[in-house]
């Protein structure tokens, strides 16, 4: 049997039964020498590649070379033979006096180089060179020689195939690509590096600078040879992950607003959107925030029209206009009244759009904003429903369920179930403590639930809601006491509101008053807003005990420690007459 026979054959049994006669290259790389990280290639791409030669020539059709490169890349992992030879015949039998088949020795190439479990150089070099011989203009071959070369760590010899590839084939938009991945390689470790450094790192920031204005170069030259490369997006996409400040980010949404349109697909939109939510980030006011949010959902609308079903479009959107409902709900106007519709109506659509497509990539923070989205469009009991879900679900985080119980409670006290709202903060409280993720937040949550809830109250009802409020903020302190005199604090001005009977509450406030004012007694310094409690709880303390009670002794510390907190201020002379009169002190 001559050896075409035995070629075809092994083909024909490489193309019907490739569980046979190959063997994984998974399992091939496990037994690779070290070297074996830096082979790492996009063999996709490389086996999608069509023909770019400018020969005129007539190239073999596609599909059968495919085909027969698929074969050749099962027979040379299979290596119980001498393989060379029949995979030369292969290459052969693609080749006429009519056509010529370059592609099918990259391809041979290719297979040697990545699927023989060996990383065979020799043989790729051999079939890329007979590639080369066949058709001096195809860029492939020299965009592999650059690959294998590169991989080998000899940049220069590699930089001059990329190169040459440009020069053989400037109308093959792959040469420009594959050249610019090479400057490119490693170069988002360093523009990390230089955003975490905050400046500091100056090398690094040189480094990116020059690699990128590299890179954007030869897009240029791309483009110069050829109007129909999309220069504009090319570099887009380059800003996205190397933009290190404001400026650089704006050019990048600046090259992708001159892109052409129709060319973007849904990570470039979503990409987009990224940028110019850095915008949202550095905004110094409210307005800016808003213009910024107005033109990211125009994006995302624009996007959807092409990709109505993709996940990253409707997972960001959803996410980028809950945010822009947060901006505008608490405020005021006809004018934010129109932008709150606007976005929750929109919030709602994309999260509706996203849960229907069932799409795998769904997680938990999409349920949970598409819950969020449910409540802000006023259908709290649906939004609670799908919040309730989500907490049920196994991989649920502490984080997660954290924000999700929240909003439930948020959600009752919005419909006025305020029993269902109390019922709801108790649990939460009692869950994230025993989990160990219970924050001080929590506490003041549910007790200015409380507190709306004694304003929306009568009587007897509303004082002893407003206790309930004073008694959450003592478990807070107790609970955080880091921040008890903040809580304490709070606690003694729900006990002194103006519509509570002074002579009920006032008594109410002493105790809380005391322990906000023995946390800070001793202090030297105050912090933040300490001064301000440790003022009103002295004075506090000083009219209960001095004007209400009379209880002179026991007002003595408190009228003197208020007298050096108002020092040089038109009450400081006042307190020091009580002190001289009353205490015979010498001030």
């Amino acid at each position: 049997m001559n050896m075409r026979k035995i070629a075809i054959g092994l083909l024909a049994f490489a193309l019907v039964a490739p569980s046979i006669a190959s063997v994984s290259l998974k399992d091939k790389k496990e037994k690779k020498p070290k070297t074996e990280k830096k082979a790492k290639v996009d063999n996709k791409t490389k086996a999608n590649k069509a023909s770019s030669s400018n020969s005129p020539r007539k190239v073999q059709t596609i599909n059968d070379v495919e085909a027969a490169i698929l074969g050749i890349e099962k027979i040379v992992s299979h290596t119980l033979v001498e393989v060379e030879p029949i995979v030369q015949q292969i290459c052969e039998s693609q080749q006429t006096k009519k056509s010529v088949c370059p592609r099918i020795y990259v391809g041979a190439a290719n297979a040697f180089w990545l699927k023989s479990g060996v990383s065979d150089t020799t043989y790729a070099l051999k079939y890329i060179d007979k590639a080369i011989e066949l058709d001096p203009h195809y860029g492939p071959a020299y965009m592999l020689k650059g690959d294998i070369y590169k991989w080998a760590d000899d940049t220069t010899v590699a930089v001059n195939y990329y190169k040459k590839a440009i020069e053989m084939a400037p109308n093959d938009f792959r040469t420009y690509r594959k050249y610019v991945e090479f400057i490119g390689s490693g170069l988002d470790k360093i523009a990390a590096r230089a955003l975490e450094s905050k400046g500091a790192d100056e090398e690094a920031i040189t480094e990116v600078r020059k690699r990128r204005t590299e890179m954007e170069a030869i897009y240029k030259t791309a483009k110069d040879f050829n109007p129909t490369f999309p220069y504009e997006l090319e570099c887009a996409r380059l800003y996205t992950y190397l933009s290190l400040t404001t400026n650089e980010t704006q050019k990048g949404i600046q090259f992708f607003d001159a892109a052409v349109q129709d060319s973007l697909d849904a990570n470039d939109y979503a990409q987009r959107c990224a940028m110019m939510y850095q915008f949202i980030i550095d905004a110094p006011d409210g307005n800016t925030k808003l213009n910024v949010y107005n033109r990211i959902v125009n994006v995302c609308d624009s996007a959807l029209v092409k990709f109505p079903t993709d996940y990253y479009i409707l997972a960001n959107g959803l996410n980028y206009l809950n945010g822009a409902y947060t901006l505008v709900k608490r405020q005021k106007g006809e004018a934010l009244a129109e932008y709150k519709n606007k976005f929750s109506t929109k919030a709602l659509e994309y999260g509706e759009r996203l849960m229907a497509t069932k799409d795998t990539l769904i997680n938990n923070d999409d349920i949970y904003r598409y819950g969020i989205a449910l409540m802000n469009r006023y259908k709290q009991q649906q939004g609670v429903d799908v919040l309730q879900e989500l907490m049920a679900r196994p991989n649920i985080d502490d984080k997660t369920v954290s924000k999700a119980m929240n909003a439930i409670c948020e959600a009752y006290r919005d419909l006025g179930e305020y029993e269902k709202a109390e019922n709801a903060y108790e649990e939460l409280i009692k869950t994230l403590d025993a989990k160990g993720s219970l924050q001080v937040a929590h506490y003041t949550d549910y007790a200015s639930m409380l507190k709306l809830q004694a304003e929306e109250s009568f009587g007897q009802q509303m004082i002893d809601t407003y206790m309930k409020a004073c008694k959450v903020y003592e478990r807070g302190a107790e609970k955080f006491p880091e921040y008890a005199p903040y809580l304490y604090y709070y606690a003694m001005q729900v006990c002194k509101n103006d519509v509570l009977d002074p002579d009920k509450t006032l008594e109410l406030a002493i105790k809380p008053a005391k322990k906000a004012y023995d946390i800070l007694k001793n202090k030297e310094r105050y912090d933040g807003d300490e001064d301000q409690i440790m003022n009103s709880v002295c004075f506090c303390l000083v009219d209960y005990y001095y004007n209400k009670k009379k209880d002179y002794p026991a007002a003595k510390q408190y009228v003197l420690k208020y007298y050096q907190l108002v020092k040089g201020t038109e009450s400081e002379e006042s307190f020091a007459g009580i002190l001289r009169r009353r205490y015979k002190m010498k001030i």
